[in-house]
């Protein structure tokens, strides 16, 4: 009997849309009522994110590790999901994307980390939510896939291991087993899943469920749908939960501050002096002279300062690289070869450099949340990853050496003028003797002076090469470091503006906030007794609307 095969729906998709809109949708009326068209905002990005809910998935590897029938084979198990082949030769360049939950992009396979299809992989992953990392069953990692692997990693920090073809390897499990042992040495903690899309599609046509299960592809499937798609709808909801608890705060403080006035109309002057008070302290936060304004200044200083050293230090290290290569022997041969290598290099320090400004962004944010927090108590804004091939898309390609248009021919004409002026000479000497011009003797010693005007010209027509060639790579390093440096610190500036603009607005909002506040207090405490009761309890019974809103939207990470 065979066993039961297992599909799986994007776990965005099988979730009801509408169990996290719902609470924002009826946030959003109570807002309305309220004027508060600034939150209004704040409710209507949230519903953005709960509505769009792609995932994008990047497939990559070595050349020959089946990354193409796996995504097909991975594909066929998620409905909603769908395939896209990523470009192979324009670094950076997004691929169509169709309508699907979850897109799985299947890239071309890479040669190491210094190859160009490497630059152009390690360029998509700024924007992927996961990778799927392949390697087949027939060997263990080896150093330029955990090199590759580690980037990768830098990059995205979703990385999950696939071992495929292992239908065609027995010792399978062995691999695997090295494999981790590979990832624990290298720090890297990511999970190892074997499949096999043949046996899988074996399976299917033949309707058996345990050849099928046999395949692995129902874990990874499994694995993709709990752990990766799943994960994204945890972060998610977490995020729809975030706003409806700051929206709701928001709401709640002039509700609390009219309903304080109302049950003690005695204490009605101190209580509207409270809330001025806090009015006082929301508009402090305004100011640019506010605690959480000095730090992201500060830090945003010192941050240009590192990133900006840091770019030089790599570019200067591959400068040597670079030249040691050169000096090693005559670069025009083999120009096209160390072009490539060279470019390779730099979108690797590039690449790494980025890395470096957004994590430097991120925990600069986290500081700046941690100071406002000391306030309001604000989440940290999500900011995205800066892509490094548009840096790099107005550098210059390396310069061609203008002496390695010198060929063979320019040398023997100089050895000819070499060889012609020994025989001269020593002819002359040796016709003294009553020899004549052409002689052995002058023969010979014009073939010597030949040979040795033949082989110092090389040599200075390499040397010339040589420091031609380092000139070509000092200029290109000029060209990166200003083409990189400007697109770095434009994108860190607009990281500061990003992070000013976000925490000014939560400023204007708890500032809007408290002047609510203070003008409740102010009508509660003049009101009459006689309409007391009655506003109590409808004050009172928007309180409660938002504490069972909270209630609500908690439970959605409760699931």
């Amino acid at each position: 009997m065979p066993a039961t095969t297992h599909t799986h729906t994007s776990a965005k998709a099988a979730t009801p849309t509408a169990t996290m809109t719902d609470p924002l949708d009826h946030l959003r009326r109570l807002t309305d009522a309220a004027g508060r068209t600034d939150l209004s905002y704040r409710l209507d990005q949230a519903r953005v994110r709960v509505t769009d809910p792609r995932l994008r998935i990047v497939v990559t590897g070595e050349t020959g590790q089946g990354m193409t029938e796996l995504v097909n084979t991975v594909v066929g198990e998620f409905p909603g999901a769908a395939a896209v082949a990523a470009p192979a030769t324009v670094p950076g360049a997004a691929p169509e994307l169709p309508e699907a939950n979850v897109l799985f992009v299947d890239t071309p396979g890479v040669a190491g980390l210094e190859s160009t299809a490497a630059s152009a992989v390690l360029a998509l992953l700024a924007s992927a939510d996961a990778v799927l990392f392949v390697s087949d069953a027939s060997q263990e990692y080896t150093e330029p896939e955990l090199a590759y692997l580690a980037r990768v990693r830098e990059l995205c920090p979703t990385v999950v291991g696939v071992i495929t073809k292992i239908d065609q390897y027995h010792r399978w499990a062995d691999i695997q087993r090295a494999n981790r042992v590979h990832l624990s040495r290298a720090g890297l903690d990511i999970p190892l899943l074997p499949v096999s899309a043949v046996l899988h599609q074996t399976g299917r046509q033949l309707g058996d469920g345990a050849l099928a299960v046999e395949s692995g592809v129902p874990q990874l499937t499994e694995f993709l749908a709990d752990r990766v798609i799943g994960g994204a709808d945890t972060v998610l909801r977490t995020s729809v939960v975030n706003d409806v608890r700051i929206v709701s705060d928001q709401l709640a403080m002039a509700l609390n501050a009219e309903l304080d006035v109302l049950n003690d109309p005695s204490r009605g002057a101190e209580l509207v002096a409270r809330a001025q008070q806090a009015r006082r302290a929301a508009d402090r936060l305004r100011e640019q002279t506010a605690n959480w304004q000095l730090v992201l200044g500060d830090g945003m200083t010192e941050l240009v300062v590192d990133v900006d050293h840091d770019l030089r230090h790599r570019l200067r290290t591959l400068v040597r690289e670079a030249e040691a290569d050169i000096a090693a022997s005559d670069p025009a041969p083999r120009w096209e070869t160390f072009s490539d290598w060279l470019d390779a290099r730099v979108t690797d320090a590039v690449q790494a450099n980025f890395v470096l400004a957004h994590t430097g962004s991120v925990q600069l944010a986290e500081r700046v949340a941690a100071r406002f927090a000391e306030e309001s108590g604000r989440v940290v804004p999500e900011l995205r990853r800066g892509d490094p091939t548009f840096a790099l898309s107005s550098v210059r390609s390396l310069e061609e050496l203008e002496s390695r248009k010198a060929g063979i021919l320019q040398r023997v004409i100089s050895s000819l003028r070499g060889s012609y002026g020994g025989v001269l000479m020593v002819g002359v000497a040796t016709s003294v003797a009553g020899l004549a011009l052409l002689n052995p003797w002058s023969i010979g010693a014009g073939v010597l002076l030949g040979a040795n005007t033949f082989w110092e010209d090389r040599k200075a027509h390499t040397a010339r090469r040589q420091a031609e060639a380092k000139v070509a790579v000092a200029r290109l390093m000029d060209d990166v470091v200003f083409q990189v440096g400007k697109e770095s610190k434009f994108r860190l500036r607009e990281v500061q503006r990003h992070l000013r603009d976000h925490f000014s607005a939560v400023a204007t909002e708890l500032l809007r906030s408290a002047d609510d506040a203070v003008h409740a207090a102010q009508v509660a405490n003049q009101a009459h007794a006689n309409r007391r009761d009655a506003r109590l309890a409808e004050v009172s019974g928007g309180l409660s609307e938002l504490r069972q809103l909270r209630v609500q939207a908690a439970g959605l990470v409760r699931r």
